[in-house]
C-alpha cells in the first residue's frame, strides 16, 4: 500500500465556518484533504449522526442513538439497505447520503486539487454495535441479523462517500477511517455473553473492510483507548491509528503480529501530539514532540519490530479532537503534527 503523506488528519476542528476550515485544509493538508467535522458550525456535526443518519431502526437524539425495530416500515427499509449493499448504484446509495456542513466545500477542494488520497471518518462496526441497543439496553451483538444491519449500514455509508469522491476526482484513493472509541469494551462484552466470539467481531470488521476495498478504498481503524489491535489486523485493515501519547506500549505486547502487519504493507499512525488541554498544548515544542515520538517508536523496535519498517511505515497525528481548544492552540497542535511528519527518519 503506497500512500503519499505522513501526517494523518484527525479530529473535530474548532472553526465556525467553511472559510477558515478551508484555509487550514489547503495550507496543511493539501496532499490529503479530509472531511473535517465542525461541531461549532452545526448541531448535527458529530460522528454518530454522520454514520447512522437514515439507517433503518435508528433514532438519533443529539449524540445518542437508539435502535427500534418495531416500526411498521422497518422490514421494508431493511430490504432496501440489503439491496443497496449488494447493488450500490449512485441512486441506491443516495438514500444514505451524509449531510455534513463541510461536505460541499470538501468536494470543491478535491475537484481542484485532485489529491492522491483523501480521508473520511465514520464509526466502526464494533462501536456502532455497542451504541445501538434496544430500550431495555440489551446487548444485540450476538444476533446475526443485527450484525448484518450494522455491517451493511457502515458499508453503504462508506460506499456513498467513495462514490462522491470518485465523481469529482476519479484517481483519488479514499481512506475510510473506522473510528472505534468503544473497541476497548470487547473483553467485557465477551465475558457478559460467550456467544460474542472473537471470530464474530473479526468477521464484522472484515465484511466492512472488504466491501470498501472492493470499491477502491483503503481502510484505517482508529482507537485512542487500549484495545486488542489483533482484531482489526486479522480483519485486513490497512492502517491502525492509536494513542501513542497515553498508551505508548499498546502495540509492544503483540510485536510479532505488528511486524507481520508491516511486512504485508500495513501502516501505523502514531497519535503522539497531545491535545488534552490548553496548558499542555501551550507548553509543547517540536523538539519535545519529536523526542517523545522517537522514544515511543524505539520501544516497539526493542520489542522485536523491524526498525526499517517501524520508521518507514509510520504516520503521525494529533491525539484527538481539538474543537474544545482555543483556535490558536488547536492550530498549534495540528502544525506540530505536520512538522513532526517531515522529521520522521527514513531507514534504508
Amino acid at each position: 500500500m503506497k500512500i503519499n503523506f505522513k501526517c494523518l488528519p484527525v479530529g473535530d476542528l474548532p472553526y465556525e465556518d467553511n472559510a477558515m476550515a478551508t484555509k487550514m485544509m489547503v495550507k496543511l493538508f493539501e496532499n490529503v484533504p479530509y472531511l473535517a467535522m465542525l461541531p461549532k458550525a452545526a448541531p448535527t456535526e458529530n460522528i454518530i449522526h454522520r454514520t447512522l443518519e437514515n439507517i433503518p431502526g435508528v433514532i438519533l437524539k443529539n449524540k445518542k442513538a437508539v435502535f427500534k425495530d418495531k416500526d411498521d416500515s422497518f422490514k421494508q427499509k431493511l430490504a432496501m439497505l440489503d439491496n443497496t449493499f449488494n447493488n450500490p448504484t449512485a441512486e441506491n446509495l443516495e438514500l444514505y447520503k451524509i449531510n455534513s456542513f463541510f461536505f460541499p466545500k470538501y468536494l470543491q477542494i478535491l475537484k481542484r486539487i485532485k489529491p492522491a488520497e483523501t480521508v473520511v471518518n465514520i464509526l466502526g462496526p464494533f462501536s456502532v454495535s455497542q451504541l445501538l441497543t434496544g430500550k431495555d439496553e440489551k446487548q444485540l451483538l450476538a444476533d446475526k441479523y443485527y450484525r448484518k444491519l450494522v455491517t451493511q449500514a457502515i458499508s453503504v455509508k462508506a460506499l456513498w462517500l467513495i462514490q462522491q469522491i470518485k465523481s469529482v476526482s476519479p484517481d483519488t484513493h479514499p481512506i475510510i477511517v473506522l473510528e472505534e472509541p468503544l473497541l476497548y469494551k470487547y473483553g467485557d462484552v465477551k465475558r457478559e455473553n460467550e456467544d460474542v466470539t472473537r471470530e464474530i467481531v473479526i468477521n464484522m470488521f472484515s465484511k466492512v473492510i472488504q466491501k470498501i476495498k472492493e470499491y477502491q478504498g483503503l481502510t484505517a481503524v482508529q482507537s485512542f483507548e487500549k484495545c486488542d489491535w489483533q482484531i482489526p489486523i486479522e480483519a485486513g485493515v490497512d492502517i491502525i491509528s492509536f494513542d501513542a501519547y497515553n498508551n505508548p506500549n499498546n502495540l509492544n505486547i503483540i510485536a510479532e503480529k505488528i511486524n507481520n502487519f508491516l511486512i504485508q504493507g500495513g501502516r501505523i499512525n502514531w497519535a503522539i501530539v497531545p491535545v488534552k488541554n490548553e496548558a499542555l498544548v501551550k507548553s509543547l515544542n517540536i523538539d519535545q514532540v519529536y523526542n517523545r515520538f522517537i522514544k515511543t517508536i524505539e520501544g516497539l523496535i526493542t520489542s522485536g519490530v523491524s526498525e526499517r519498517l517501524a520508521y518507514n511505515r509510520a504516520l503521525v497525528s494529533i491525539q484527538g479532537n481539538v474543537d474544545n481548544l482555543p483556535l490558536i492552540f488547536a492550530e498549534k497542535a495540528i502544525i506540530l503534527a505536520t512538522q513532526l511528519s517531515k522529521r520522521i527518519p527514513f531507514k534504508s
